[in-house]
């Protein structure tokens, strides 16, 4: 039987039939590369799968077929793809790529970092891949080496939202607070007009607070060591994070006090004030500061609202009598001396500031009777001398104001010391 050779006559060109099948695969493959842009799935696999029923060896059309099936989320079918291409073409660089990052979505992370990092040998230097290296390191606990991959990825492109949200998750679990607020921020700014930030927000915001309480931790244990000056440098970078964070100005406005700078502890007493209305200790330090100024009418008011809000500050009582005392008021000092010994009669201030009132009164014996109770409660050998003496001299000048008591730090808050609370631990 006579063969002939079947050929297509087309505009009086003659094309083989090896040559028909090849252009049949071409538009197969360019028409499934079109659907794969088009997010058209199913369209993509059955032109690949065309294309490939024509041109077996094509290890293009097995990458994009895999990349098909890893968008539909059929990993198993997408690795075999990937692995026939690789088969094909061992140093096909974006099927290893691709199946790196698909086997990271199957859970296997050796897979993927061994092919993500075949494919970088292999020349393809891609900002998914970094992120997705990032992505793998992280997981297994390599955070140096998933923060430089991170940083690649970013360096390849800048507006890579995944990169930048991942770098800021590895910051966070490293616990650089500082770093991982800044690319949380940079993800707000790309993907503001992508959809919901909500999340994302919510992280800043405790970020925001975790990082100023960090840093705020950090002031405290310069304070401790006698580096105030850092201190106060400190509870400034913590008050830039969250302006609103109490404690800072609180014990930035101590710290000033202490260094008598008293118009600058105002200020942050007053900004703490405005955040928080209703704590009394805000009020009561800050009335501190107007006394050491001489101010006796606004320590006055400061005293007062403090005892408003809370009838049983004891220290608020005696610094409220301390003003009382040096305007000679000595009905009302005494009054405040004795309500503060009622509700601490452990503090030995307190004795002692009434026992100069009742000197002043020319009441000796009740006057030695509370410089006694100063006495017992007293452990410093140099400030039971001093009290000693009072005994002896019945002194009637004022006190100092009492150092407060929510301070859990020792103090020393006899007359003659400093009168501000020491900053908080935590």
């Amino acid at each position: 039987m006579k063969k002939f050779l079947i050929c297509l006559v087309f505009f009086g060109t003659i094309f083989p039939l090896q040559a028909l099948c090849q252009e049949d695969a071409v538009d197969s493959y360019n028409l499934g590369v079109e659907a794969l842009r088009q997010d058209r799935l199913d369209d993509a696999v059955d032109l690949f799968t065309r294309s490939l029923q024509m041109d077996p060896r094509d290890h293009l059309a097995y990458n994009n077929r895999g990349v098909a099936f890893k968008r539909k989320e059929l990993f198993t079918r997408a690795l075999e793809d990937y692995d026939r291409a690789l088969e094909i073409k061992p140093d096909y660089s974006f099927a290893l790529a691709n199946r790196g990052i698909a086997r990271y979505k199957s859970g296997d992370l050796d897979g993927s970092l061994k092919d993500l990092s075949a494919a970088l040998k292999y020349g393809k230097r891609d900002s998914v891949i970094y992120t997705t290296l990032g992505l793998v390191r992280s997981e297994k606990g390599d955070l140096e080496q998933s923060i430089r991959d991170l940083r690649q990825a970013i360096s390849l492109n800048k507006k890579n939202v995944t990169a930048f949200q991942t770098l800021a998750s590895v910051y966070e679990k490293r616990g650089d607070y500082e770093k991982a607020l800044e690319s949380y921020v940079m993800v707000i700014e790309l993907a503001r007009n992508r959809g919901d930030v909500g999340n994302i927000e919510k992280k800043i915001e405790n970020l925001r607070t975790l990082r100023a309480q960090e840093l705020h931790r950090e002031g405290l244990e310069s304070y401790r060591l006698g580096k105030e000056k850092h201190a106060i440098e400190l509870w400034t970078r913590a008050l830039k994070v969250d302006p609103n964070m109490i404690q800072a100005l609180r014990d930035r406005g101590l710290t000033h006090h202490k260094s008598g700078q008293y118009r600058k502890a105002i200020e942050d007493f007053t900004s703490a004030m405005e955040r928080d209305p209703q704590n009394p200790e805000i009020f009561r330090v800050r009335g501190d500061a107007f006394y050491k100024l001489k101010e006796s009418q606004q320590a006055l008011a400061d005293y007062n609202r403090c005892l408003e809000i809370n009838p049983q500050d004891a220290v608020g009582y005696n610094n409220r009598g301390l003003v009382y005392h040096e305007q000679n008021d000595f009905t009302r000092a005494l009054a405040d001396y004795s309500k503060a010994v009622s509700l601490d009669p452990t503090n030995p201030t307190f004795f002692e500031n009434r026992a100069l009132i009742y000197s002043s009164k020319g009441l000796n014996k009740e006057a030695i009777g509370d410089y006694e109770n100063a006495l017992k409660l007293t452990t410093d050998e140099k400030l039971r001398a001093a009290i000693s003496e009072k005994v002896s001299l019945a002194n009637p000048r004022g006190g100092e104001p009492s150092g407060n008591s929510l301070s859990p730090l020792p103090e020393q808050s006899t007359k003659g010391s400093d009168s501000s609370d020491k900053p908080d631990e935590e």
